[in-house]
């Protein structure tokens, strides 16, 4: 179950990146985007949130902690000046 988890957690960011690098672009109108924008995103809720009951709440803290791009721009910086 944790590996389903782990799955539905990283599968959880796709529709968001879809929504905002791919959408866009797409020969669609503007009602079309918008409800796929809509289902993109609600489906990425649900996978998240579906993790959450999988993988417990100090599991996903902890894994969000280190998407952070915050937590990410810092270990890059000290990657450079070593």
């Amino acid at each position: 179950m944790q590996k389903l988890g782990l799955f539905l957690f990283i599968v959880s960011f796709l529709p968001w990146l879809a929504v905002f690098f791919v959408v866009p672009f797409l020969p669609l109108d503007i009602t079309q985007k918008t409800t796929l924008s809509v289902v993109l995103a609600v489906g990425a809720e649900v996978c998240f949130w579906i993790s959450v009951v999988l993988l417990g709440k100090e599991v996903v803290t902890k894994y969000r902690r280190y998407l952070d791009p915050r937590y990410l721009w810092k270990k890059i910086k000290n990657f450079h000046r070593r």
